[in-house]
C-alpha cells in the first residue's frame, strides 16, 4: 500500500492543526510539472476517523494511474492525537497549460466538507525528438554516450544508492529513522539483490516503495530521479555498536550512442533522418553494474541504571488511562478493565501493564489492539489492553495502574499512575432466584410452631402425592412416544446464527459482514453455554472454550475472530473469502454442539 509522506510532514509543520478541526484539504506533490511526469494528489480529512461518503472530483484533464489508495491514521501534534483519513491518487496530465482540479466532497456525520479547488501548471514533456533544441537535449545529456566516454565510469557518476539515518547514536528502544534511496540520471533498470538486514533491531516499515514512482531531488547541484528502496523505523534491542549491513542493487543501464554512422555528434543531430538512426538497436549501448551501500555503524547506549520497578522497556513520551467499563455487574458476568497507552515511541514493544487485582477477582489474558501512524517518526498512536475478569459478590477497588517509560528528551524516567478503580459485583442472577426460593421456604418454616401431628400429616400427604404422580407419569410415558432431547427443544439450529451476516455478504458496505459474523457467533455461545449476559467479550469466550476442554474449538474461534478483525481495522479491503468464513463458522458451531452432547 502506498503511504504518502507529504501530508504528515505538512500536518506537523502547521500550527493551526494543533486543534482537532474537521476539514478536507487537497495536498498535491507539486503544482508545476512536465507533461510526462506524474502528480501525487492527496485529499485529507482532518479530525475524522470514519466517513459516510467520499466523492473525488472529475480528473478530466488527467489520466488516473492505478486505484485510489485509502488510508487512515493518527498524527501526534503538541501533545495531542488527531485522526485523519486520506485518499491518494496518482495522475498523469493529458495536455499542457493551467489545468484545473475541482473540489472533492466528503460526508462526515451528515455534514458535507469540500476541499479548495487546485490549479496545476503543466509544461512541455522532456523528450528527445526531431524538433528539440540543443538546450533541451543538454538536459538529457546523461542518456547519451560519446566515443571518448567510459560507460561504467559514467554510471558511477550518475547512479548511486544512499542510506540516511536521522541519528548516529541513541538509547536502547529509541526510534531511529533509516531511509534507503536510489538516485539516477540515467535510463536504468534496477533490481534489489540484497535488502538491508536489521539484526538487533525491532523494525517498522514506514513507506512501501511503489514501482515506477519517483521524486525529483537535487544532489551536489544535479537533479536526480529518486526511488525509495525502503524507509523504516528501527528500535535497537541491545546496547553496543550495531551494524546495518549493505544494500546490493543490480543495475542495467542503456545509453544512446552520440554519433551517427557518419560520425556526426549527437549535439548536432537535429534532422529527422539522423534522429531515426539514433533509435535503432545498433545505436544503443547496455552496461550492467552492481552497487552497494557501505555498512552503517550505530552506537547504542544502555538506559540509565535507576530504572523504576514498573519500567518494562517503553521509550518515548506517553499518556496512561485505565478504567472498568462496567461499574456494576453480576457474579456470572465478565467485565473488562481497559488500559490505554497513547503517545509516540516504541509503542509496538509495550507489554500489558501489571495490575494488582483484589482478592475475589480472577483476570484472563488481555486482548491487545493498536492504532498506529507509521508515517511519522517516532511512531505515534494508541495501544489498548482489554483485560476480561470475573469476581464474586462484593465491592472492590483496583489499586492504581502504574506505567513507567524513559523520556529521551529529558533523559529521565517518568512514572504515570491512574486513580484507583472501584466496581461492585452483585449476586449471580441464577443463584439469586434459587436462594430466594430457599429463603422463602426457610422463612415459612420458621414462622410455624412445631407440631408433631401436623408434620406427620404433611409427610404422609407428600408421600401419597408423589406415588400418585409417579404412577400417572409412567402411564403417560408408556402411551406416548419418547420426548425429544432437552437441547433439541431449546437450542436453535446453527444456521439461524449466521442468517444476518449471510444477508450482508453482498452489502455495498464491505466491512459490515465482518462485524455481523462475530456477533452471530457470540449469540450462539450465549445460548449454548446458558450465559446470563449479552456483553461477553471474544476473549472471554475463548477462555470458556478452553475451560470446557474445547481447545481445538478455541483455536478455531480465535482464528475466525482475528480474520474478521483484520478486515475491520485494515484501511484497505483485504478481500478475505466471506464464503470460507461462513463455512468455518458453521464448522465451529457444529463441533461445539457435538461436544456439548457428550458433556
Amino acid at each position: 500500500m502506498l503511504k504518502s509522506f507529504i501530508y504528515p510532514i505538512l500536518f506537523c509543520s502547521i500550527a493551526v492543526i494543533t486543534q482537532a478541526q474537521t476539514k478536507l484539504v487537497a495536498v498535491p506533490s507539486k503544482t508545476i510539472l512536465h507533461q510526462d511526469e506524474t502528480l501525487q494528489l492527496q485529499f485529507v480529512a482532518e479530525g475524522v476517523s470514519k466517513a459516510d461518503l467520499f466523492t473525488a472530483p472529475s480528473f478530466k484533464n488527467f489520466e488516473q494511474i492505478g486505484d485510489v489508495i485509502e488510508s487512515n491514521g493518527w498524527t501526534w501534534v503538541n501533545g495531542s492525537l488527531t485522526e485523519y483519513i486520506s485518499y491518494t491518487y496518482i495522475l498523469r496530465p493529458k495536455l499542457k497549460g493551467r489545468l484545473a482540479i475541482a473540489s472533492a466532497i466528503i460526508k462526515v456525520n451528515g455534514k458535507l466538507l469540500t476541499s479548495a479547488p487546485l490549479t496545476i501548471q503543466v509544461t512541455d514533456a522532456v523528450t528527445v525528438n526531431a524538433d528539440v533544441t540543443k538546450s533541451s537535449l543538454e538536459e538529457k545529456a546523461d542518456y547519451f554516450l560519446s566515443a571518448n566516454e567510459n560507460a561504467k565510469e559514467k554510471i558511477r557518476k550518475n547512479l548511486f544508492v544512499k542510506v540516511a539515518f536521522d541519528k548516529q547514536s541513541c538509547y536502547v528502544g529509541e526510534a531511529v529513522l533509516a531511509t534507503f534511496k536510489l538516485y539516477t540520471r540515467l535510463d536504468s533498470e534496477s533490481k534489489i539483490l540484497k535488502r538491508p538486514s536489521f539484526n538487533g533491531f525491532s523494525v517498522i516499515d514506514l513507506e512501501e516503495p511503489e514501482t515506477g514512482i519517483f521524486t525529483k531531488e537535487i544532489h551536489n547541484g544535479k537533479l536526480y530521479n529518486c526511488y525509495l528502496i525502503r524507509k523504516v523505523q528501527l528500535f535497537p534491542l541491545q546496547s553496543g555498536e550495531l551494524v546495518i549491513e549493505p544494500v546490493e542493487i543490480s543495475n542495467k543501464v542503456r545509453f544512446i550512442r552520440t554519433a551517427a554512422k557518419d560520425g556526426t555528434d549527437w549535439m548536432n543531430v537535429i534532422s529527422g533522418k539522423q534522429q531515426q538512426e539514433l533509435h535503432t538497436d545498433e545505436s544503443f549501448v547496455t552496461e550492467e553494474i552492481l552497487l552497494q551501500t557501505n555498512p552503517v555503524h550505530l552506537n547504542v547506549f544502555d538506559l540509565p541504571a535507576n530504572k523504576p520497578e514498573t519500567f518494562s522497556g517503553a521509550v518515548g513520551h506517553f499518556m496512561l488511562k485505565a478504567d472498568v467499563q462496567q461499574k456494576q455487574f453480576t457474579a456470572d458476568e465478565t467485565a473488562v478493565l481497559r488500559i490505554e497507552i497513547s503517545g509516540n515511541g516504541n509503542l509496538p514493544m509495550i507489554t500489558t501493564p501489571a495490575v494488582n487485582w483484589p482478592g475475589g477477582a480472577e483476570a484472563f489474558e488481555a486482548r491487545v489492539t493498536e492504532e498506529l501512524n507509521k508515517i511519522v517518526s517516532p511512531v505515534a498512536g494508541i495501544k489498548v489492553f482489554d483485560i476480561p475478569f470475573t469476581a464474586v459478590k462484593g465491592v472492590y477497588k483496583i489499586a492504581p495502574v502504574v506505567f513507567s517509560y524513559f523520556d529521551v528528551g529529558s533523559k529521565k524516567y517518568t512514572t504515570l499512575r491512574t486513580d484507583s478503580i472501584s466496581f461492585a459485583v452483585k449476586e449471580a442472577t441464577i443463584k439469586k432466584r434459587n436462594y430466594s426460593i430457599i429463603n422463602q421456604v426457610q422463612s415459612s418454616v420458621k414462622k410455624q410452631p412445631f407440631n408433631r401431628n401436623a408434620v406427620a400429616g404433611i409427610i404422609a400427604f407428600v408421600i401419597v402425592g408423589l406415588l400418585w404422580w409417579f404412577l400417572r407419569s409412567a402411564k403417560k410415558q408408556a402411551a406416548a412416544p419418547p420426548p425429544l432431547a432437552e437441547k433439541a427443544q431449546v437450542f436453535r439450529p446453527v444456521e439461524n446464527f449466521i442468517t444476518t451476516p449471510m444477508l450482508a455478504k453482498e452489502s455495498p458496505h464491505y466491512k459490515q459482514f465482518f462485524s455481523l459474523l462475530p456477533d452471530g457467533l457470540i449469540d450462539f455461545f450465549i445460548e449454548r453455554f446458558q450465559l446470563q449476559h449479552t456483553k461477553i467479550s471474544t476473549v472471554a469466550i475463548s477462555e470458556i472454550l478452553r475451560k470446557k476442554g474445547m481447545l481445538q474449538e478455541a483455536e478455531m474461534w480465535n482464528s475466525l475472530i482475528n480474520r474478521c478483525e483484520e478486515e475491520i481495522f485494515s484501511p484497505v479491503a483485504l478481500n478475505s473469502s466471506k464464503d470460507e468464513l461462513l463455512a468455518d463458522a458453521l464448522a465451529l458451531m457444529k463441533a461445539v454442539d457435538e461436544k456439548i452432547t457428550l458433556l
